[in-house]
């Protein structure tokens, strides 16, 4: 309990859970209306597929130059400007809607692709910033914590989008957006992070060189890593949920949103049972269980046709990624020196994109192939034959311990 307490006084730590919390709030809302507005105009879970691939591709092509950018000058300013781009999707859907509902494809793509060009230059930043103004032994910590604002916006802002979008339509949702993404650029701004000595500024090419060669050779890196991009790739099934929201529970843009927010729910209360149960022994295999459980929830929520179960489910499922996710952190943290920051977050932030967003585009491509409920059921079961093929063949991370190195 001391230990949390000594991290929640480090006032820039702080700052920075509020702005990454309502950052997340406010373009989780931007996207789950967009989603929403793109299976109601195509009536197609392919074009969901499509419009996150309209985040992806710009996120990960910006990644690698936003991770030289992030170990090379200001981290907090370059965060400031991706997040100012990102946060251009709120307006660009705000100003639109002024006139009526939106009725076309063309302003939802061109806001989820400014989300993933923010994202591109936010994500390398961002994390590299977290590892400056934390205390090294406070890593874990500070990840549960993180986590816990994260999933806390991921609860309310897919709720709050979908009772909002129901009740007074996109307009006052986006417009609720806009003025969170304020809040979350202001938080940031207040963050004071201790100087980085000076150094000479390589090549970009030079430096994105050494950054892809440091995690390739770091095997518990690279492992954790290729356990995310893999596993979730297959293994989600958010970006079908308003197929399933309209075909299988007949639950609307509410139901949607609960739906969405479910997993969260369960992320949020793990994070709590974490603050004060942190793992350090044995985190390796912890690591490697928590996702071959995600995979099994996949396929018992494909296979349900009760909504409060289904919800359930997913709660469940959000409670075993987010033991994922902050080992992951973790991982990254403690085992990247600080001048290599910002490239390392880069690539995993691809590693993320790929995983997420692409792993959207190959769910819609799987429903369209093998039906809606086949397509979650085989990818929940590839993502446990990857968990079993990262642990034969990475058995570094296999035995990863933070018994030493964590408070």
């Amino acid at each position: 309990m001391k230990s949390n307490l000594e991290l929640l006084a480090n006032a820039n730590f702080v700052s920075f859970l509020f702005f990454r919390t309502t950052m997340v709030l406010s373009l989780q809302m931007v996207t789950t209306i967009a989603h929403w507005q793109v299976y109601t105009i195509t009536r197609d879970p392919l074009w969901i597929g499509y419009l996150a691939l309209a985040e992806v591709i710009p996120a990960i092509a910006l990644s690698l130059p936003g991770g030289y950018w992030a170990d090379s000058f200001n981290r907090r300013r370059i965060a400031l400007c991706g997040l100012a781009v990102a946060a251009l999707s709120g307006a660009i859907l705000t100003g639109f809607s002024l006139r009526r509902e939106i009725d076309q494809l063309s302003p939802l793509f061109a806001a989820i692709g400014a989300i993933g060009i923010g994202r591109g230059i936010l994500a390398p930043a961002s994390t590299a910033l977290y590892g400056e103004i934390v205390a090294r032994h406070y890593y874990a910590r500070a990840a549960v914590f993180s986590s816990i604002g994260w999933h806390i916006a991921m609860i309310a802002g897919p709720a709050l989008a979908g009772i909002v979008y129901e009740k007074w339509g996109s307009l006052a949702a986006y417009r609720t957006a806009l003025l969170l993404s304020l809040f979350s650029w202001t938080s940031l701004w207040l963050i004071r992070a201790p100087g980085r000595p000076n150094s000479a500024r390589e090549s970009i090419r030079r430096a994105l060189s050494e950054g892809l060669r440091f995690v390739g050779k770091n095997r518990i890196i690279l492992g954790a890593m290729s356990l995310d991009m893999f596993a979730v790739l297959f293994g989600g099934a958010v970006a079908l949920l308003p197929a399933f929201s309209d075909q299988i529970y007949k639950t609307g843009a509410e139901g949607l949103g609960y739906l969405r927010a479910a997993p969260a729910v369960g992320a949020a209360i793990m994070g709590v049972i974490l603050v004060f149960l942190p793992i350090r022994h044995h985190a390796g295999r912890v690591l490697l269980g928590a996702v071959a459980a995600f995979g099994i929830t996949m396929i018992a929520f494909a296979i349900t046709r009760d909504f409060y179960t289904a919800l359930f489910i997913l709660a469940v499922s959000g409670g075993v990624d987010n033991i994922s996710v902050v080992l992951r952190s973790t991982i990254l943290q403690t085992h990247t020196p600080d001048a290599m920051r910002g490239r390392v977050a880069a690539v995993n932030s691809i590693f993320i994109a790929s995983s997420n967003e692409l792993g959207a585009f190959e769910s819609g491509v799987a429903a369209r192939l093998l039906g809606l409920v086949p397509s979650v059921i085989f990818g929940g079961t590839v993502t446990i034959v990857v968990v079993l093929l990262i642990a034969i063949f990475v058995p570094e991370l296999r035995r990863l311990s933070f018994a030493d190195s964590q408070k």
